[in-house]
């Protein structure tokens, strides 16, 4: 075993180079979801500042409920649900109006 790699040396190598390839792998995740949480809370507080709203969980969440009531209420009354499109879309807007100052 002169001049050749010595068993322990070929696992040592092997293992440096799956490292390597985890590190790689975990770096490239790390900055790939860091763009992407950057990006996302950029346009949620973009979006709240328009809209005047604060920027917690809760005034997201009920923006959120407050839209689907909304949009809910314009499928009401397009199938000719008239008064329940109208109480449905209602809510919604009071509820996005409260929110909305």
């Amino acid at each position: 075993m002169g001049s050749g790699m010595s068993p322990n040396g070929l696992f040592h190598w092997v293992g440096e180079q799956i490292g390597r390839l985890i590190r790689a792998i975990v770096d490239g995740l790390a900055w790939f979801f860091g763009h992407i949480f950057g990006a996302i809370d950029s346009f949620y507080g973009g979006l709240a500042d328009e809209l005047g709203i604060g920027r917690s969980m809760t005034a997201l969440i009920i923006l959120v409920i407050g839209l689907v009531l909304l949009l809910s209420g314009l499928r009401h009354a397009m199938r000719r649900r008239l008064v329940s499109g109208l109480l449905i879309g209602g809510l919604g807007v009071l509820l996005l109006g409260w929110l909305i100052h």
